[in-house]
């Protein structure tokens, strides 16, 4: 059984309405997942924000125990912590430069 014309392309008509239809799901499929990465890189840089913020409060704490574990005054650990913020002063000025 051979096949008209008009039957072959009646079928090339459809295959092609079928992979324009197959296309458009993709293309969809795509700007979803799209979306979905951009609110995964939001959402990761917002816990990277919150693991910086614990790492720096980590940070402080241990230093508010090592000062209190040495038995220094409240007076020498101001001191200290005066000199320490002077000394990340320097290296930000030095750091504009």
């Amino acid at each position: 059984m051979a096949k008209t014309k008009e039957e072959l392309l009646i079928e090339v008509r459809a295959k092609a309405e079928r992979l324009a239809q197959l296309y458009k799901n993709c293309k969809e499929a795509n700007t979803m997942l799209s979306a979905e990465i951009q609110e995964i890189k939001a959402r990761l840089d917002e816990k990277e924000l919150q693991y910086k913020e614990l790492e720096q409060k980590y940070i402080n704490l241990k230093t508010a125990q090592s000062f209190a574990e040495t038995g220094e005054s409240k007076a020498e650990a101001k001191q200290k912590i005066s000199e320490i913020v002077r000394e990340i002063d320097q290296c930000i000025e030095i750091l504009k430069r």
